[in-house]
């Protein structure tokens, strides 16, 4: 049999050319290139989650620093004493009805030549802005945040069900 060309050809294959559309038109809307499909959600890139105790802490200090420099004070200067104590610190507060602080003179040898601390503690569900925000509606947290004496920081914080409980440790000459 003679391959058919012209219009012979195409009047015998109309199951060919349709089959070729619909295969046509199903990748268009697997691959998102059709009109409706684009409206069809694709699921999120991986990242970083803001409920990892390393990244919250981090943000936390970033947001510090924040604060601090929209009222030219110097930014503070990250300390891996400060961060050590404050994880510590905030580690072994997990499971507690109250957040108490504990003796800073510790903190203070430990991370020599220090001669001043000072700290603040969070227990909350929301984001680092928010227990920025809550601290500098408090005097005392707000003291702390805004001491020009205070050089160094360190924040750790420790995951506690849908909380995240910090300490944020400043250290001074």
């Amino acid at each position: 049999m003679r391959p058919r060309t012209g219009a012979a050809a195409l009047a015998h294959r109309p199951v060919t050319a349709l089959a070729a559309l619909v295969l046509g038109a199903g990748l268009m809307v697997l691959t998102g290139c059709a009109g409706a499909a684009s409206n069809v959600r694709q699921p999120p890139a991986p990242t970083t989650s803001p409920r990892d105790p390393r990244v919250y802490a981090s943000q936390i200090v970033q947001d510090t620093n924040k604060v601090r420099s929209a009222r030219h004070l110097p930014r503070l200067t990250a300390s891996r004493c400060a961060r050590a104590a404050g994880l510590t610190r905030a580690s072994n507060l997990l499971g507690k009805a109250d957040l108490i602080h504990a003796p800073l003179a510790g903190v203070i040898e430990d991370c020599a030549p220090a001669t001043t601390a000072a700290e603040n503690l969070s227990h909350m569900a929301e984001g680092p802005a928010a227990v920025v925000d809550a601290w500098m509606r408090s005097p005392g947290h707000r003291s702390n945040l805004l001491d020009p004496t205070l050089t160094e920081i360190g924040v750790g914080c420790a995951a506690d069900g849908p909380r995240m409980l910090c300490s944020q440790v400043f250290l001074g000459p």
